[in-house]
């Protein structure tokens, strides 16, 4: 009997430690329980941050008491997001049914949707967007749903490996993106090459695949903005002024709205200006203007996952492939400003070529801040911009 009580008394405390770790562990202090987040959304102020993962978990992060609260297991894994200019999100549950909810947990509107692969909402609370795996647009939902865009059986998020991104302005214009191919982003918008097809009628290469400015009036495509190559992701301000750009193979640009047949060249990092007229110098091919380069970090990679504006319609960043590095850009101008070192770890959702994963990035330009998921946990990393100093700090880390 006193061999067993030994025994017992030293078994204790490994029972009772066993039982914190699985506790916490459930709890979140050593690490989140959910699978890795697939969209975020950010609220205006920069405070609260929506999440949807891939374990579908749907999970609300304040920024300002850094603390998080699961809202939801049965989330569709591309439905977070914020809606701007307001204090209410957006989510869909395995059941197909939309959410708008606020932070208190109201939900002022909900409705059947099929299955979405990203959706959006502006400001004025009445432009609702959304795509399904097939990068079909649709507009509305219920009696009233639309299709804005169904030209092509592909590209598609299965063959393309991501979404067809969404951006909003405040009002006049969004866009599309997802992947660039010079010889058709070229062809005009014409009358006999709608975006809108009979279903019997789809061919195999999307005509809109691209970079495409849409009229929130009109509720046709404006202009296509041609030049990038393959997995593309864009962005446009908030004041709706500029669109810009990047791709997986480094290419980068910029438009202004008001001029949307003026295009211009993002610098790449070591390379500077790609010069498209000028005539090949004398031992150097690559024509290249090179006359704002700053240094640039080792080990940036000019292959881009993602762009979202992080300072109203002023700043932008550029998020590489594989790299925890971004580079601040201004719009307007071709030059990188300055770059951004996020941490090497954890490692971001930048690593291991997640661009179906490129909505796990979001910003609140209002605010300055930037979330980012984590590449293979649940966590999230915060950051605050500075416009100031020229500063982004990461100021919450939940692994």
């Amino acid at each position: 009997m006193d061999s067993f009580k030994s025994s017992f008394r030293w078994a204790l405390p490994i029972i009772i430690i066993s039982i914190v770790v699985m506790v916490a562990g459930v709890i979140g202090l050593f690490g989140t329980a959910y699978g890795p987040a697939m969209s975020l959304g950010v609220s205006n102020d920069g405070r609260y941050i929506i999440s949807s993962h891939r374990s579908n978990h749907l999970v609300l992060w304040d920024l300002a008491n850094e603390r998080y609260r699961e809202l939801a297991d049965d989330a569709n894994i591309y439905s977070a997001y914020f809606v701007p200019g307001h204090e209410l999100f957006l989510w869909q549950d395995l059941s197909n049914t939309v959410y708008l909810q606020d932070l208190e947990g109201e939900v002022r509107k909900e409705f059947k949707h099929f299955p979405t692969y990203g959706h959006a909402m502006d400001t004025s609370l009445t432009h609702y967007l959304s795509t399904n795996e097939n990068w079909n647009l649709f507009y509305g939902y219920g009696g009233s749903l639309k299709p804005l865009l169904r030209d092509s059986i592909s590209p598609s998020f299965m063959g393309s490996g991501k979404l067809l991104n969404l951006s909003l302005s405040s009002d006049q214009f969004f866009i599309t993106a997802g992947k660039g191919l010079d010889s058709v982003d070229e062809r005009q918008i014409t009358n006999e090459t709608p975006p809108v097809r009979p279903v019997s009628d789809l061919r195999f290469s999307s005509n809109f695949a691209g970079v495409v400015l849409w009229s929130y009036d009109t509720l046709s495509p404006v202009t296509k903005f041609a030049g990038n190559s393959v997995k593309t992701h864009a962005a446009i301000s908030p004041d709706g002024q500029w669109v810009v750009s990047a791709d997986e193979n480094g290419i980068g640009f910029f438009w202004n709205t008001a001029q949307p047949g003026t295009r211009h060249r993002l610098a790449t990092y070591y390379g500077g200006v790609y010069l498209d007229d000028t005539p090949f110098e004398a031992g150097d091919p690559r024509n290249r203007d090179r006359s704002g380069l700053i240094d640039a970090p080792e080990g940036l990679n000019g292959f881009t996952i993602a762009v979202a504006f992080i300072h109203n319609s002023e700043y932008y960043l550029r998020f590489g492939n594989n790299s925890h590095f971004a580079a601040l850009f201004k719009t307007g101008s071709p030059w990188p400003v300055k770059y951004f070192d996020l941490g090497e770890s954890p490692k971001l959702v930048t690593y291991g070529s997640n661009y179906d994963r490129n909505t796990a990035i979001a910003t609140s330009p209002e605010a300055g801040i930037l979330a980012m998921g984590h590449q293979s946990t649940g966590g999230i990393s915060v950051y605050q911009f500075d416009p100031d100093k020229l500063t982004l700090e990461r100021v919450w880390v939940v692994e």
